[in-house]
This record gives C-alpha cells, structure tokens and sequence, in this order.
C-alpha cells in the first residue's frame, strides 16, 4: 500500500501498523545465536540504522523504525550498499520494525549513504520525498488503430448461480504455529444449468491485514492472531466475488480461499509464504477431487487466480502440482503479483496483469513471470501475457480492499490523490467500479482462452491494440512470449546490423547504473523498470537487449539474425521499451530476406509508441508490442527473413527491443509437461579445527525426472569476498540430487555462535527452482576467552562518571555485544535526578526525576570491537546541593550471554 507522498504514506503506515500482526517480508534468515551489538548505530526521528561486524568482510547492516512496518505485499528493502558486495535477501525481524541485511563488502557500510525503501517509498527519511508529486498534467496514451472485439468476456451468460461457502478442517503448515483456515466462498452455476462439464476456476488473495473491529470503521486490528473478540477476520476472500458471479453465470464453477493464517504468520517462513499458499491451493483442490462429480466439474480445466501474493502462491502451486494429481492447471491469472523467486511456471499458458499505479508492489516485479520463461525450455510453447492497465492500482481489484465497499477498513495504496498521474483528481485513474470492470473483463477473458481455447479473445493479451466494450474507458496494452512463436534474442542468436545514422549496442538488462554495460546506464531513475532485475541485494540472471537511440527522423539500427524468421504466415512483433524520459515516438521497421532485398512496413496504429509516465515515480520502463503485418511486403523472402530493424519517423528517442518474434494466427498447443524442480536445504556443520579456507557442501534434491542437461545459478552471501559469490551449477539427465559449495573460513578464535551462509538460487535452463533458499550454517566450537569486568573505582563523588571496564581474555572476531541494564543494588539507589540529563534523555526521554533510576530498566548498549579486548562502560552523575548518603549504582552486564552484576557507590560531593 504504497503511497506519493513520503510524509502522507508513513502516518498512514503507522496506523495500517496497528493491524500488523504478521510482518512484511521476503525470506528469513535465522540470527546468530548471540548476534553482535552494532559497533556503529546512528539514531535520528524516523528510525535507527546499525551496523555490525560479522567478522571478516561480513557486516550485518539493521534499520528500525519508530513503528511496526505495515502489512503490505512488498517487502522493505536496504539500498545504498556497496556495488560489488553481495548482499543477502532483506529479512524482517520479529520485532516488525526491524529490516535487516547481511552484506559482504570490502568497505564498512556507512548509513550515510544508505536508504530504505517499501513500495519506492523512502522510510528512514519521510522529509526527502523520493516520491514527488506534481508533473505535467495528465494524459491518456493516444493509441491509434484499437479495435473492440465482438466477443466480450466480461458480460454476463444464460445461466443462473448459486453462492455457497464451506469450512473444512484447518491445515498445519511448517514453521507456522497456528494451523490455516481452510474457507472457500463457491459462486457456480444452478445445479440444474445445462452448462455440460464445467471448469474450475480458483482465486487466492494476497497479503492483507487480518483483523478489524466491525464496530469501529478506522480499527485494522490488535496484534494478536487469531483474531480475538471484538476483532472479526477481514474477508478477503469475498473480494472477488463480482468475478465469480460472471463466470459463473457463463458456466464456469469458481471458489475463493482464504489465507488470513498465513498473512499473520508468513514473516516466519523463508519464502514468505509463497509455498504455503500453494499447499492451501493444492488441499482445496483435493477437496474439489472429492465434489466433482456432485458439481459437475471438470477438473481437467482448472485456472488459477492470484492477487498480489496471492499470485505468487498460485504460480508456486502450479509449478508443484504434477502431471499425475486428479486436477491439471490450465492456465493462470496473476494480478499485482509478487515473484520474490524470480520463479515462472512452465508449461502453464499465464496472463499477468500489472497496474500503472501500483502503490504497493510498485516495481511491477510480476513481469518476471512472463520474462523469466522465454528461454527455460526449448519445447515449451506456453503463452505468457503481460497486460499494463492504465490508472489501475493495487488493491481495488479486491472489493474487500476497497474504501466504500469493503466491510473492513481498505484504503487506496496511491496514497497522494493530487498526483498528476496516478492521484483520484486525474479523471484517467480508474474508479474502484471501473477497475473492477477492467478487471472482470480481463480475468474473465484469460479463463475463456485458457479453460475453452477461445482464440477469438487473443488480441487482449497478445500485443494487439484491441479491446473489448466491458473495460469501458480504461486502457490497456500487452505483450506476450511462448504460444508458438519464434524468437531471436539480442545478442544470443543475433548480432548488430550497420546502424544508419542511430546508435546502437547490446546492452545488459539490469539496473546497475554504475555499470557502462548496463541498459540503465543512460536512463534516469525509475520506480520501475520491470524487465532490468534490480541491483538491491542479489542479481538474478539477466538478459541482453537492444539499445536504440536516434536524433533525426530516417536513421535506423537493428539486428542480424543468425536463424532466418519465417514471416509468410504470422506476424513480426518486437517487444520494444520506449525511454520515457522522450516524447512518444513514431518508427517504422526495415525487413530484409537472405538475397538482400527489403521492404519498410509501418507497424500496427501506425508504428507510434507512447511514452509511459512523466515522473520518477510514475515512468516505466515497459516493453510494448510493436507489431508488423509483413503481408503487405513486396519482393522480399517472406520465409527467408535475415535482418530486422528499425527505423525513425520521429525526431529523437531511445528504445530497447527485448527480442524479436514471428508470432503465429493461433496458440499452438502445449505439450503435457512439467519442468523438475530444484529444492535446496538447510543444514548444519561444525566449523572444526582446521585453520584457512574450508569447503561446506549444502545438499540440494531434483524433483521429478530430469531427462536434458539443466542449469541453476547461484547466489551466496555470508562468505569472504575474495571467495566465489556467483557460479552457475550444471545438472546432468537422470541426476536426482547435488550440493553446492559454499567456502567458510576456520579457526581456533571464538566466532559467531552460528555463522550463516545464505543461498539464492534461480533457474536458467530446463530446470524450476521450488525451495530456492537455503542455509549453511557453520557452528563455531571454539571456546569463548573469559570475561572480566571490573569497577576502577568502586566509590565516586557526584559530577563523576561511574564505570564498568569489560575485560577478554583473548579477541574474537566478531563485535562482541555489551548490553548494560540499571538494576535495584543495594541500599539507597540513585534517582533519576543523580544522573546526567542527556544521558537520561538518551536513554529514557520524559520520567519523573524523583523516582529510582532502576524502576525504568534503562539499558546501554555497545560492542567490544572486532579483535578488541576491552570496553569502557559510563554513566555521568550530577552534583546536586542535598545530602543524601551513600547510593547505589548497580549495572547488570550481559555479554554474549553471560551476565555479571557489579555496584558502584555514589558519594555526596559536599559534606
């Protein structure tokens, strides 16, 4: 639930914090036993950053905030580090406040130059508005040449409907402590409508508060799960009930779950909860195995919808799901999704739908699941549509999630209605009525194509400009991969033709702007530039593009295939970026056949592409079909085309063409296949005695049957950075399990309790990770050196310092933590007046002076530094002008775990 504003977006954070009571996050890394106190921390209004030496070039890098994070889909992120670190997946701590990254780096971080973002929103400091509001005034994409289809998908059938809802017995899930509610809401059709076998449509929501008290409009919640009385569940799964009702009136039988247990519980998992979604899809499925029949459901045609997290789940389960159960997966939907695992569903035909103003997962991170199945497997021909829906944001796609409609509270995660382009004053945002009408017609139009094969509704989804009457006047646009068609890649089957005028270049598509490689080199910040994997933490592979730039009409760039196109059936489409930072631009394309012979062809809606956003908050950085008609091209090899390219019709510009296709009439069918998938574990080693570099092995299993040579790679952080960070691992046909090194250094010094190793992985070829994260955790059996602590002077005259010295026996190589907490002591005990003002505002802020110091259990903290030996613990006292006798000054030190009480007396500085 993003927001425009920074200012605006974190008070609104703080209230939905009230209703947190599971936590945003991404993976979970277990902490060390007894992690280090940060040796560096810098405290200001909105939050504390510390950092941590780990030892060695391992720094754990935190940042608080003053409250719970909110309950949203994106998860915060830490920007700013070192670009030649390798950095872990951000992780929330059980606090909820706490974000938390481990980094290795050959330079301490410095929190200086360090950033958090959540929805592109900018946490540690809401007075920079990384979000400004304001820009030019709103436009609506001037799209020439849309056509509306006859067939619509979002009016309503013949049939009448039935609404039912069950309870079934709760599901326990690993690592979450309480069970998950397994509801559905059922919207079908009469069980006397001839609609013949009907096919199953499932919706799954994502990741929203639980709770809400009915008798109060603005209370998300308390923090407890399960809800407790007056609080009642939100009904998220009631959200999509204006879809079901549709399609169930055209025949199709449908069923909304709900996942409220694992929205309180999924900051627990590593996944965040991905894998949990998909055991709840599958055990309603089986549920459904046991109803088919009574409902008349055809189980051979399920499609699967998911909203936000709720898509990443979904996608998970249909990844999972084998060939052999009693259902086969279609098709899906995806709305808003997540894909923290870069991970795609091959074989599986998927529409992902992706809102212009998207306030929550802003980065329009669900684009990977079309982009990351391009190059999987050979023979797999699933169709994968991206759709932009202009004006649309997170959440009105869930009626439950909706001001005004929804029964619990619901706001809209484009927090700044004065945005220029995305705020409620723009007339082109879309009403919460009318993106739900975009919604239906586009959900619905998946489920006929995939569940009826009804071709006659590709142009929605296949980068044609057309739409259909339901949508009213929101507009979309689309792409696709897979269905048949028959790509070339930049710069893997092509190379560069004589550029005529333009600039071109292969570029990676990333967003390491330090990098002269990368496409965003020469680009401008962006809240999302979706096909360019983000340089925030790991780097999943990339890809390399085409980069196009031009500063007069008629020059002309573009590629030389290594394998001819064959065009004479089908059509050219070239997937192409437009840098928003121009004005739209207007290009023709060039194609030449093998005898050197060429026609220039003027694209679909005449070759114009719009630029997408005016502001860094609402540019993006999305590819667009460019599509080609070659039937009008005469005296070229239609089937022998070697060289495509583009040329200028507008004065300047710069584009990035992502691949180039001749894309057929019709989906071609998809062969009944699933990839295996890659599950790594989690395991534990002692670090043992041997000193230098050693080599751990982190156990991964193949599952199901790997027939073709296969790939993975691999991210590690944790380890030294002169040690390997990045490999790929190769699997062979028939191989069923491997390992993965990972390096670590031992020793006979005492180290972290449990030092980690974080492993990311993500598929490259004929393989899909599942479990992509693991752990090798090396478990230090050194001893810890004794622990002394003394008071130099066990008796001091008010106006002095009382100190405490710690004292090892031997360094270690981490920062050791020194927690220090006021405690009762004996005798008369100090008050809150006897100490130093700032120290009392430091470390307590407004109390009442008179009262015992140890009654507010204020606490120090610090860390004897790495290869360190001793610390100096302070506390000032004042002189006041009465005579009060001897008192106590009595501090309980915790170090690493052990904790040693010692007293120092304060004395009367007259008398």
């Amino acid at each position: 639930m993003g927001a425009r504003r920074t200012s605006g977006w974190f008070a609104a954070a703080a209230l939905l914090s009230l209703a947190a009571t599971s936590l945003t996050t991404g993976v979970v890394l277990a902490a060390p036993e007894h992690a280090p106190a940060p040796t560096a921390a810098v405290a200001g209004a909105h939050g504390t950053w510390r950092v941590q030496s780990a030892g060695g070039d391992q720094y754990v890098v935190t940042w608080t905030s003053p409250t719970r994070f909110p309950m949203t889909s994106d998860r915060p992120t830490i920007v700013g580090l070192d670009a030649d670190a390798v950095t872990s997946t951000p992780t929330i701590e059980p606090d909820g406040r706490t974000v938390r990254v481990v980094t290795t780096s050959k330079h301490r971080p410095d929190p200086a130059d360090l950033d958090v973002l959540l929805s592109g929103v900018r946490l540690d400091e809401p007075s920079d508005s990384r979000r400004r509001t304001g820009g030019s005034p709103a436009k609506a994409l001037d799209l020439p040449g849309t056509r509306t289809l006859a067939d619509d998908p979002g009016t309503p059938g013949p049939y009448d409907v039935v609404t039912s809802d069950y309870t079934l017995d709760p599901v326990q899930v690993a690592g979450m402590p309480e069970p998950i509610e397994m509801v559905g809401h059922v919207v079908e059709p009469a069980a006397d409508a001839a609609t013949g076998p009907r096919p199953l449509v499932l919706f799954l929501h994502g990741r929203h508060s639980v709770c809400y008290d009915p008798r109060d409009p603005d209370d998300w919640g308390g923090d407890d799960w399960p809800c407790k009385a007056p609080y009642a569940e939100i009904p998220s799964q009631l959200g999509y009930d204006y879809i079901q009702q549709v399609l169930a009136s055209q025949g199709y039988a449908t069923v909304s779950v709900r996942v409220n247990g694992i929205n309180a519980q999924d900051w627990r998992l590593d996944d965040g909860g991905a894998d949990a979604r998909a055991q709840i899809v599958e055990a309603h499925l089986d549920h459904w195995a046991d109803l088919a029949a009574a409902h008349q459901v055809d189980l051979s045609r399920v499609v699967l919808v998911g909203h936000s997290r709720g898509g990443e789940g979904v996608d998970r389960a249909s990844l999972e799901i084998p060939l052999s159960a009693p259902y086969t997966i279609v098709g899906q939907v995806l709305i808003a999704p997540t894909d923290f695992a870069a991970q795609t569903a091959p074989y599986v035909p998927t529409v992902t739908l992706l809102p212009f103003c998207d306030g929550d997962v802003s980065d329009l991170q669900g684009q990977q699941f079309t982009d990351n199945n391009r190059d999987l497997a050979a023979d797999d021909t699933s169709f994968k549509s991206s759709v932009l829906v202009m004006g649309a944001n997170h959440n009105f796609f869930n009626t439950e999630w909706t001001p005004g409609i929804a029964q619990a509270p619901a706001n809209d995660d484009w927090y700044d209605g004065s945005d220029a382009e995305c705020g409620a004053k723009n007339p082109d945002r879309l009403s919460p009525t009318e993106q739900q009408d975009v919604g239906l017609a586009y959900v619905a139009g998946a489920v006929h194509l995939f569940a009826d094969d009804d071709q006659d509704l590709l142009p929605m989804f296949d980068g044609s400009r057309a739409r259909v009457a339901s949508q009213g006047d929101a507009q979309t646009l689309s792409h696709a991969i897979g269905g048949g068609r028959d790509e070339r890649r930049p710069g893997i089957d092509t190379g560069l033709s004589l550029a005529s005028g333009a600039q071109t270049r292969f570029c990676t598509g990333d967003q390491q702007q330090h990098l002269i490689a990368s496409c965003s080199t020469r680009t401008a910040s962006s809240m999302a530039e979706p096909h360019w994997p983000s340089s925030w933490g790991q780097l999943p592979p990339t890809r390399d593009e085409l980069e196009m730039s031009w500063t007069a009409t008629g020059q002309s760039g573009g590629l030389v295939l290594d394998r001819p196109l064959d065009l004479s059936s089908g059509r050219l489409e070239l997937r192409t970026i437009v840098d928003p930072r121009y004005d739209d631009v207007d290009l023709d394309v060039r194609i030449t056949d093998g005898a050197g012979d060429s026609a220039v062809l003027t694209p679909e809606g005449g070759g114009g592409l719009p630029a997408l956003g005016q502001t860094a908050w609402t540019r993006k950085y999305w590819a667009q079909a460019l599509v080609v008609d070659p039937s009008t091209a005469t005296g070229v090899d239609l089937g022998d085309v070697v060289r495509v390219d583009l040329v200028s019709r507008s004065a300047a510009g710069r584009v990035w063409v992502l691949d180039v296709a001749s894309a057929p009439t019709a989906l071609a069918p998809v062969p009944a296949r699933r990839l295996p998938t890659v599950d790594i574990s989690t395991t534990t080693i002692d670090e043992g005695d041997d000193h230098g570099l050693q080599q751990g092995a982190l156990p991964f299993e193949v599952v199901g049957d790997l027939d073709r040579p296969a790939r993975i790679v691999v991210v590690t952080s944790g380890q030294e950075v002169n040690s390997e960070q990045r490999f790929t691992v190769d699997l062979a046909p028939g191989q069923t399990s491997g390992s993965i090194p990972v390096s670590y250094r031992s020793d006979t010094r005492d180290d972290y309790r449990r030092q980690i190793t974080q492993v990311v992985a993500w598929a490259t070829r004929n393989v899909m990770t599942d479990q992509y994260l693991g752990r090798l955790t090396v478990r230090d059996d050194d001893p810890r050196p004794s622990i002394t602590v003394t008071t130099p002077a066990r008796r001091v005259t008010e106006g002095e310092d009382a100190v405490w010295r710690v004292r090892l026996g031997a360094w270690v190589d981490y920062d050791m933590s020194v927690i220090g907490r006021v405690v009762r002591g004996p005798g008369t005990n100090v008050r809150v007046s006897d100490v130093g003002k700032q120290w009392v505002r430091n470390h307590l802020g407004q109390v009442k002076k008179d009262k015992p110091l140890w009654q507010y259990n204020p606490s120090t903290w610090d860390s004897i530094p790495r290869r360190g030996r001793e610390l100096t613990v302070r506390i000032p006292t004042r002189v006041d002008d009465r005579a009060e006798g001897p008192e106590s000054l009595t501090l309980r030190l915790n170090i690493q775990g052990k904790k040693i009480t010692r007293t120092v007396r304060v004395v009367d500085a007259k008398g």
